[in-house]
C-alpha cells in the first residue's frame, strides 16, 4: 500500500485537492448502503504515487485519471450491476469538478480475483494503491508474483492497447482533428507501452517507473539496440510525470517516429529482427506465447469474434492474432495506418 504522495512532482496544491477528492468521494460511497460492497482502493498513477501535473497560469491541475478498482463479496449478477451503476453515477459530478475521469472499474467479487490476478494491471495495483472505502487487503486477495513472472501474454497486451492509441492518434492527425492532448499523450503512451513491453518479454520489468527508465538503459546496452531508444523512452517517461498537451513542430514526424519505436517493440519482443515482415511477426508471436495456449483461448476467440483462426494459430491467446493483425495493418505504409473496422472491433472485444 502507498501511503505517501500521489504525484513525485513537488506541488502541495495537487495533494490537497487529490486528498480533498478521495475524502469527498469516500463519504459518498458511504451514503449509497450498497452492503456487498467490500473495498474500494485508488490504484494508477495516483495510487503508485507517480502520477502527472499538468502545469497551467493557474497553477498545477490533476492529469490522470482517477483509477478505482472496486471489490465485492458474494455479490450476484444484478447485486453486481447495481453497485456499477451506483459509483458511475457518483462519478459524474467529481469528473466535472476536478477536470479529469473518475473511472470506477466494473466490481470484482473476491472469489473471481485469481483469474486476474496474473494481469499487469493487478499485479501493478498490488505494488501501489490508497484506501479509498471500506477494508481492502490486497495483499491476502491478490497472489503476489514476481516482475520477472508476468506472463508473456501481458506484454503483448499492452502493445496491443498502446498500438491501437497510437493509430487513432494518427486518425486525429490526418484529420485534423483538434486535440493535441489525446494526440500527445498516446504517443508517448506508445513509446512507454513498447519499451515496458520489451523489459516483460525479457523477463526484466520493474514496478517502479524510474526503475524501468533504469532497467530499459540497461536492456538497450545489453541488446545492443540504438541508444537513442533510452533517451526516447525517459523523454516520455517525464511527459507522463509532467505533461505538456502541445503539438510538436512536426507531428507527422513525430508519430512517424513513435510508429518505428513501436514497430520495433513487436519484433522484439516476437524475437525477431526489426522491420521483419507481418507474417514473420505472427510466427514470432506463435512460438513466443507457447506455455499460454489453451482451449479456452481457442473457444472465446470462436464464440466471441464469431471468425476461424488459422489452424496452428487456433489456441493462442487473442491478443496474439490482434497484435498481428494490427502490426500487419502499420507495416502496409509508411504513413498513418487505415485499420479496417474488424481491426478495431476485434480490439474493443480482447484488449
Amino acid at each position: 500500500m502507498n501511503r505517501g504522495r500521489y504525484t513525485p512532482v513537488p506541488d502541495p496544491a495537487i495533494e490537497t485537492v487529490l486528498k480533498s477528492a478521495i475524502e469527498g468521494i469516500a463519504g459518498e460511497i458511504e451514503t449509497l448502503h450498497l452492503p456487498k460492497l467490500r473495498a474500494v482502493v485508488l490504484g494508477g498513477g495516483y495510487g503508485r504515487g507517480e502520477g502527472g501535473v499538468r502545469h497551467t497560469p493557474d497553477g498545477g491541475k490533476p492529469y490522470n485519471d482517477l483509477d478505482l478498482f472496486v471489490f465485492s463479496e458474494d455479490a450476484d449478477p444484478g447485486e453486481a450491476a447495481r453497485i456499477d451503476r451506483s459509483l458511475k453515477k457518483l462519478a459524474e459530478p467529481w469528473e466535472k469538478k476536478l477536470g479529469i475521469a473518475v473511472d470506477f472499474g466494473p466490481v470484482k467479487n473476491l472469489d473471481s480475483l485469481k483469474s486476474v490476478s496474473h494481469t499487469l494491471m493487478f499485479q501493478e495495483l498490488l505494488r501501489g494503491w490508497q484506501p479509498v472505502w471500506g477494508h481492502a487487503e490486497l495483499e491476502q486477495w491478490i497472489p503476489a508474483l514476481e516482475a520477472s513472472d508476468l506472463p508473456y501474454s501481458e506484454a503483448v497486451r499492452l502493445l496491443l492497447n498502446r498500438g491501437m492509441g497510437l493509430v487513432l492518434a494518427g486518425d486525429f492527425l490526418k484529420g485534423k482533428k483538434d486535440d493535441a492532448d489525446f494526440i500527445v499523450r498516446n504517443m508517448n503512451k506508445a513509446v512507454l507501452g513498447g519499451a515496458d513491453a520489451q523489459l516483460i518479454a525479457s523477463g526484466n520489468y520493474r514496478w517502479s517507473g524510474r526503475d524501468r527508465v533504469t532497467a530499459f538503459a540497461d536492456h538497450v546496452r545489453r541488446e545492443k539496440l540504438p541508444a537513442e531508444y533510452a533517451v526516447f523512452y525517459e523523454k516520455a517517461f517525464r511527459w507522463k510525470l509532467e505533461p505538456e498537451p502541445v503539438l510538436p513542430a512536426d507531428p507527422a514526424g513525430a508519430w512517424g517516429k513513435c510508429r518505428s519505436f513501436f514497430m520495433d517493440s513487436v519484433c522484439l519482443c516476437a524475437g525477431v529482427s526489426p522491420g521483419s515482415s507481418a507474417p514473420e511477426i505472427a510466427d514470432g508471436l506463435h512460438h513466443r506465447v507457447n506455455r499460454e495456449r489453451s482451449l479456452k483461448n481457442a473457444l472465446r476467440w470462436l464464440v466471441r469474434s464469431k471468425t476461424l483462426r488459422r489452424p496452428g494459430m487456433f489456441f493462442d491467446p487473442p491478443v496474439v492474432t490482434v497484435l498481428s493483425m494490427l502490426y500487419a495493418e502499420l507495416a502496409k505504409t509508411n504513413g498513418f495506418a487505415e485499420p479496417k473496422p474488424q481491426l478495431y472491433q476485434l480490439w474493443r472485444i480482447f484488449n
